[in-house]
């Protein structure tokens, strides 16, 4: 999957990017934001660590139209089966490692019903 400074066109190729991947990181930065500066480096070390099973894109606001969940940059946005589960307005190191971490542990999500585990040991009849 990889990362990806991108140009995203319009309201439509979000979702397209939403829909090819499971889970996706998007962080939109600046040029004449300071915090950009530091936080897109950072990012992009994370990103590369989880590359194959993370879409990360880094997108600049000058080339991307508008997203409505950001108002300010740095901003990483993250979703999951096309939906937005997490929002950073600027972070840390600290808090980039968990929400990489915790987003890439995720169960995923099934219909389908559990099946109980039944033990073929005859102790256990």
């Amino acid at each position: 999957m990889g990362i990806a400074t991108a140009v995203i066109a319009d309201a439509m190729a979000y979702q397209q990017v939403l829909k090819a991947h499971k889970t996706v990181f998007m962080l939109f930065v600046s040029q004449h934001c300071p915090a950009c500066g530091e936080a897109g480096p950072l990012f992009e070390r994370f990103a590369r660590k989880y590359a194959r099973t993370v879409k990360s894109l880094v997108l600049d606001t000058a080339q991307t139209p508008r997203h409505p969940e950001v108002t300010g940059t740095p901003t990483l946005l993250v979703f999951q089966n096309g939906k937005m589960i997490n929002k950073l307005k600027g972070f840390d190191e600290k808090t980039l490692r968990e929400t990489f971490a915790k987003t890439r542990i995720s169960p995923p999500t099934s219909t389908a019903p559990c099946r109980k585990h039944e033990s073929r040991h005859p102790s256990h009849r």
